[in-house]
């Protein structure tokens, strides 16, 4: 009896460390950067600040969270690999990239180690506004 209580308790103690490790996996990535001016993703506004932008691996969703207000808002994005054979971001930072079109910044690129995620940029209803250089920022990995 005292053998299958033993081996009962040890059942159990494999289940809840089990249970533990599937919780603690990680189903997103998070990109934190301050951002300098206003921008858009698509259609919607957000105002400068720190952002936190958490992007989830299944869908490549993004949920973009102000830090200050606590808003978030989600938006779809496109996944970009940059895990090519001679290709190694590994070492460089995380970063956010902006694009200038018709006078308003929009979200362009998040780039993490060796993958990211890509939004569409397109002018602004209306405009026929050239592209200016994007605006990079560094940005960390949480």
């Amino acid at each position: 009896m005292k053998i299958v209580v033993c081996k009962f308790a040890m059942l159990v103690a494999c289940i809840v460390a089990l249970t533990g490790l599937a919780l603690a996996q990680q189903f997103a990535y998070r990109v934190a950067a301050d951002i300098p001016s206003d921008f858009y993703v698509g259609d919607q506004h957000f105002a400068a600040g720190n952002y936190i932008f958490s992007v989830n691996y299944g869908d490549h969703a993004v949920t973009i969270t102000n830090e200050a207000s606590r808003r978030s808002s989600v938006v779809q994005a496109t996944p970009v690999a940059y895990a090519s054979p001679g290709y190694d971001y590994r070492n460089k930072p995380a970063v956010v990239e902006l694009n200038s079109l018709g006078g308003r910044y929009q979200l362009a690129d998040i780039k993490a180690r060796n993958e990211g995620v890509s939004f569409s940029t397109r002018n602004p209803a209306g405009s026929l506004a050239e592209q200016n250089a994007p605006v990079t920022i560094v940005a960390s990995l949480r």
